[in-house]
């Protein structure tokens, strides 16, 4: 790849992440109170991600084999647990995803 090529893929990925950043602003500016759709992902794109994370999670786990998917059980309940509790989205993935850590590093090889 040439220096000039290059140079014009390091623009074109900054030009898209600057649009998609600054581009919801432009667009809504002039809203004065924010409208019903944005709410509404305001209100599910938590819960949207927190799923598309468990879905990630467990896709490549065989439940047949030792350790059975253990870690990743744990690690799912103790989101909902932390979740249902605190309702900090923040919270219970970081918590869950640092428990989770431990348990696939230090518990689990351990234990088999």
């Amino acid at each position: 790849m040439s220096d000039l090529n290059i140079v014009l893929v390091i623009l074109t990925a900054m030009i898209a992440t600057m649009l998609t950043r600054f581009l919801p602003f432009i667009i809504f500016r002039k809203q004065e109170k924010p409208s019903q759709i944005l709410l509404l992902f305001e209100k599910a794109m938590p819960l949207a991600i927190m799923v598309i994370l468990v879905f990630y999670t467990i896709k490549n786990i065989d439940f047949l084999k030792a350790p059975f998917g253990i870690a990743e059980i744990i690690g799912i309940s103790l989101t909902i647990l932390l979740h249902l509790k605190f309702k900090n989205v923040l919270l219970s993935i970081s918590v869950s995803t640092i428990f989770y850590m431990f348990l696939v590093q230090i518990v689990i090889p351990k234990l088999i």
